[in-house]
């Protein structure tokens, strides 16, 4: 499971007001489903990436038998492509939102990958 998310701020290990035992990458993401995460950048990546940058985050199970999710950005996806993929997402969102809102039934989606 792939989830798409907007970078709000960047953890840098170097970065102003930050003292880091290692040299990983956090992203502040604000995702489709009005989540906020802390997430991981792969490092393949880590040097690319920048706050308001569209990107997807891998939420795929870590091994067959594992409950616990990789959790981490894969892919920046900027320009038309990571608007229209935010875009359908916010939307379907939206229209759940509603539902619920007007009390028609609907149930809140579950987020799993969450805990």
């Amino acid at each position: 499971m792939f989830h798409i998310g907007r970078v709000e701020k960047m953890v840098l290990p170097k970065g102003k007001g930050v003292v880091s035992a290692d040299a990983t990458v956090q992203a502040m993401v604000k995702m489709w489903d009005d989540n906020l995460l802390l997430l991981e950048v792969d490092p393949k990546i880590a040097k690319d990436i920048r706050e308001e940058d569209f990107v997807i985050a891998d939420y795929r199970p870590m091994s067959a038998d594992s409950p616990n999710r990789k959790m981490i950005v894969t892919k920046i996806v900027r320009g038309e492509l990571g608007k229209a993929i935010w875009k359908g997402f916010a939307k379907e969102f939206d229209k759940r939102k509603a539902k619920t809102e007007s009390g028609q039934g609907a149930v809140p989606m579950p987020m799993p990958y969450i805990r």
